[in-house]
C-alpha cells in the first residue's frame, strides 16, 4: 500500500515503470545505499552526446545512439543538456532538493510566512523528512518551494530518492523545442513524461501506441506558445 506521498510521486514519476529496461524497485528509494545497490545490479554504459558524457542502462543507451546517429543523419543534433544529464547519484539529487528548501526558507522568511523556528526544524530534517512537510506546506498554506516560489518544488526538482535518473533511464535533451528531435527520439523509446521538465525524456523502449494500454496516457501542456505532449501514468489506473 502506497503512503499519500508516494502516490503523488508515482504519479509525477511513475511512467518509469512501464520500460522495458529494468525499472526502479520501489517508488522512492530510502538512501544513497539502496540507489547505489541497485544501480550496481544494472548492466550500464556511457557514451558521449556532445560535450557530455553520460551513463545510462545499456539498453537506453543503445537507443539514445540511434536516435542520434539518426539526427545526424537529418542534419540535426541530439546532446546531452548538461554533465548530469544522464544516470545521477542519489547525493546529485538531494544537493537540488536542498537548494530549493534552503532558498524556500529564506525566502518565506523575509516575506514573513514562515517563523524562525519552523524554518530552522524544516533545514534540520532529513531530505527524506523534508518531503511530506514541504509538499503539505505547499498543499495547504500556499508556502511554494519551486524556483519562482508559485508552484509546488516538484515543478523544479525531484524528490529524493524519486528521480527517474536514479534508475538509468533518463536523458537531458538540449535539443529539447526542436520538434524533430522529439519524433526521433520517440521513435527509438524516448518520450517526455514528467510535465513540468520539457528537456527531460525517459527509456520506455515502447512504440507509442502501446502505451495507453499499459497504464499510460497522453497530456498536453503549452510552454511558450508550442504545444508538447508528456506520457504520464493514468490517475484512473493508479
Amino acid at each position: 500500500m502506497l503512503t499519500p506521498v508516494e502516490k503523488r510521486l508515482f504519479a509525477e514519476y511513475g511512467a518509469v515503470f512501464a520500460t522495458t529496461a529494468t525499472p526502479p524497485p520501489t517508488v522512492v528509494f530510502a538512501g544513497a545505499d539502496d540507489v547505489e545497490a541497485f544501480q550496481a545490479s544494472l548492466a550500464v554504459a556511457s557514451a558521449a552526446f556532445g560535450v557530455h558524457s553520460v551513463v545510462l542502462q545499456t539498453a537506453a543507451l543503445e537507443a539514445l545512439s540511434s536516435a542520434a546517429s539518426e539526427a545526424a543523419e537529418n542534419g540535426a543534433s541530439l546532446t546531452a543538456r548538461a554533465a548530469d544529464a544522464g544516470g545521477r547519484s542519489y547525493e546529485e539529487t538531494v544537493k537540488l532538493w536542498t537548494r530549493n528548501v534552503t532558498r524556500g526558507i529564506e525566502h518565506w522568511q523575509e516575506l514573513g510566512r514562515m517563523d524562525p523556528e519552523h524554518g530552522r526544524s524544516l533545514f534540520e530534517m532529513s531530505p527524506k523528512e523534508q518531503v511530506a512537510v514541504v509538499l503539505d506546506l505547499e498543499e495547504r498554506e500556499g508556502i511554494f518551494f519551486g524556483t519562482f516560489f508559485d508552484k509546488s518544488i516538484l515543478y523544479s526538482v525531484a524528490a529524493p530518492g524519486a528521480s527517474q535518473h536514479l534508475s538509468m533511464l533518463a536523458f537531458d535533451v538540449a535539443e529539447y523545442e526542436d520538434r524533430e528531435t522529439e519524433r526521433i527520439l520517440g521513435r527509438y523509446g524516448w518520450y517526455r513524461t514528467v510535465p513540468n521538465d520539457l528537456p527531460h525524456f525517459t527509456y520506455l523502449g515502447r512504440a507509442e501506441d502501446e502505451l495507453p494500454a499499459i497504464g499510460l496516457r497522453r497530456v498536453e501542456r503549452m510552454y511558450r506558445e508550442q504545444m508538447y505532449g508528456f506520457w504520464t501514468p493514468d490517475p484512473d489506473r493508479l
